[in-house]
């Protein structure tokens, strides 16, 4: 290549580099200035050009620069040549840049002296600040790569064709591998059973491809072959293959459905105080009112001899209907008292309570097969779970037309087979079969898994309590439920142990002697008139001299009028002015001696108050069999007598 050639080409190199290029003379002037020194510096090639090179050099500086271009111009060594080193420049605009500089020298190939001296220049600052994004942005994928592998989530990147190439710890233990290795190179299906795999194939992955992600549920494989629930999140990788972000949502849909079943079971109980509130509201009058129908026909049945079987149904009906309200209404109900229970007579209770609530077009009839079948029970429990059971059976027939209900009781032999239990277990030990049949509707297949749901009912009225009632005792009876149903109606079969042991003769209704009590003073006091004129009635029957009141200030005028003419006082507890305990409690402070008996109609839930204030307590209902006695006992003794 010829000089002119070389020269040339030189200087194209030199005007193209983005470096800067500046060559001095021995002199320190500038004879040649490229475009990447305009660029670095803000002076043109024009501008610059015979320049000392002092003008790029602070002046702090100059001083020793000049000595050093002096001492290389007459053959002295400098450090710098041959070298990359960094040094501070001065721009056109005043600013100071640190630059790299590489410095080299040329000699006149005539006298074999230095005729000039090259320097390439580049900015420093440029380049520690792409090292500095470099460091930072190498400092972030770090960081990143840190917390993918911290993470609970499981995070896998895929090839094009899905094969894995990348996937943090958590991926490789959720789906039950302890080795990443075992999982690279593998097709992303193999964490899937095949159905499954095709379904994220035809759903997910064109989602992925056509808008950029998919989100949603699927069913992975664990290396054990058990089925792991997921939230898949996909996304399109730069690479064209597939990023998944999953997470295991089993323990997630646990504790969402605990959570749901405590908020069912806090509105269930919510809802049991809503109707405890409304009923209790009403529960004084009621219990009122079923102790005057008790009483009343217990002294029916005293001036009626022969007594009609009429009235021995409304005591029954009467006594039952009370114990199921003191049941229902306890506010801390203790343990049912479970005994012998003979069971054909319990159920001709039910069904002379049932017959009265039929058309004239319905019938219910009881089939006793065994008349010597005692059950294990609560009274109380077994007459309400039958009740519901007959009542339901009821509800259910023809509106419009014949309709009939079967109540069959029998001893369940062991070989005998029946359907799935909906409800408990088929019992082991001895157990009768009782089976309500109806010739109603039947219930919708819809309805059949959620009969015994609380508040389920398909009913336009009522709580949709009675059936989950029934389920309670049942369990706790040890029992099961088993049902049949169909278009042409519906038998609900309750197998439920027999007693351990044999039974006795039934509880006789003991009303007891007339016990005369010729001289005793007693007042009563109570705001119901019905009930004040049936206790006056019946404590006078003692030959005892009665007074009765309505109101708490009238009784304790009387008292306060006469102290010592009183021989025992029996007063209510809900009334106006002041309740039972209070008049009691004024009572006891003037005098503490008198014989004060508490006639409730709520005995079960009777209020949190000092049991020395009363020397007996009595329920309204139970007034006719109890009242008299109770009222003897507390005369002749000064214990506290419960009746």
């Amino acid at each position: 290549m010829r000089y002119q050639d070389q020269e040339r080409l030189s200087h194209l190199i030199a005007q193209t580099t983005t470096d800067a290029f500046v060559a001095i003379d021995p002199d320190n002037c500038i004879i040649y200035w490229n475009r990447g020194a305009e660029r670095l510096f803000g002076w043109s090639a024009q501008e610059i050009l015979g320049e000392s090179l002092n003008i790029i050099v602070p002046e702090i500086h100059r001083a020793n620069h000049s000595k050093a271009v002096r001492r290389l111009s007459s053959g002295g060594q400098s450090r710098l040549l041959g070298q990359m080193t960094n040094v501070t420049a001065l721009c056109r605009d005043g600013r100071t840049v640190d630059v790299e500089l590489s410095l080299t020298h040329w000699d006149d190939p005539a006298t074999g002296e230095i005729a000039g001296f090259a320097a390439i220049m580049r900015d420093a600052g440029a380049r520690l600040r792409l090292e500095a994004e470099r460091d930072a942005y190498q400092k972030k994928l770090e960081d990143q790569f840190a917390a993918i592998e911290a993470t609970s989530d499981g995070v896998a990147i895929t090839d094009a064709e899905g094969f894995f190439v990348y996937l943090n710890h958590a991926h490789c233990t959720m789906f039950g591998y302890d080795d990443v290795s075992a999982l690279i190179g593998q097709h992303w299906s193999v964490l899937y059973k095949s159905d499954e795999a095709k379904r994220l194939e035809e759903v997910a992955i064109p989602s992925v491809f056509e808008t950029g992600s998919w989100r949603g549920e699927a069913c992975g494989l664990r290396r054990d072959g058990s089925v792991i629930e997921q939230d898949v999140a996909l996304a399109q990788s730069p690479g064209g293959g597939l990023v998944c972000t999953t997470r295991d949502i089993e323990v997630l849909k646990r504790a969402m459905r605990d959570r749901i079943r405590a908020r069912e079971r806090l509105l269930l109980v919510e809802r049991k105080e809503m109707i405890g509130r409304a009923v209790s509201g009403m529960a004084h009058d009621l219990a009122n009112f079923i102790a005057v129908i008790s009483a009343s026909a217990t002294t029916l049945r005293v001036k009626s001899q022969p007594c009609p079987r009429e009235i021995e149904r409304i005591e029954g009906a009467a006594r039952q209907a009370s114990k199921m309200l003191e049941s229902a209404l306890a506010a801390d109900p203790a343990e049912p008292k479970i005994h012998a229970l003979d069971a054909k007579s319990a159920l001709e209770t039910v069904i002379e309570l049932t017959a009265f609530t039929l058309k004239a077009s319905h019938s219910i009839a009881l089939e006793a097969r065994d008349d010597r079948i005692v059950l294990q029970a609560a009274e109380t429990d077994f007459l309400r779970v039958m009740m519901n059971l007959c009542s339901n059976a009821r509800d259910a027939l023809p509106v419009d037309g014949p309709g009939s209900i079967k109540v069959i009781l029998e001893k369940l032999e062991p070989a005998r087979k029946l359907s799935n239990p909906l409800i408990g277990a088929k019992p082991q030990v001895p157990s009768a079969l009782i089976t309500v049949t109806d010739t109603g509707c039947g219930i919708q297949h819809d309805d059949f898994a959620r009969i015994f749901e609380p508040f389920h009912t398909t009913k336009s009225y009522g709580t949709g309590l009675g059936l989950a009632v029934v389920s309670k005792v049942i369990t706790e009876a040890g029992g099961s439920i088993h049902i049949k149903s169909g278009s042409n109606g519906t038998a609900f079969q309750l197998a439920w142990p027999l007693a351990r042991c044999s039974f006795g003769h039934k509880d006789g209704e003991d009303v007891g002697p007339e016990y005369k009590l010729l001289g005793a003073r007693v007042l009563i006091v109570d705001d119901n008139p019905l009930l004040l004129d049936l206790i006056a009635s019946e404590v006078g029957k003692t030959g005892a001299e009665v007074a009765a009141v309505s109101s708490p200030l009238d009784a304790l005028g009387e008292l306060q009028a006469d102290p010592s003419g009183w021989d025992a006082i029996i007063l209510d507890y809900d009334m106006p002015e002041m309740n039972g305990a209070q008049l009691a409690a004024r009572i006891r402070a003037d005098l503490p001696h008198l014989p004060i008996i508490l006639c409730s109609a709520l005995y079960e839930i009777e209020i949190d108050v000092d049991a020395a204030l009363f020397d007996a307590r009595v329920i309204k209902s139970a007034i006719s069999r109890s009242l008299n006695q109770t009222l003897r006992r507390v005369l002749s003794s000064s214990k506290v007598e419960m009746a």
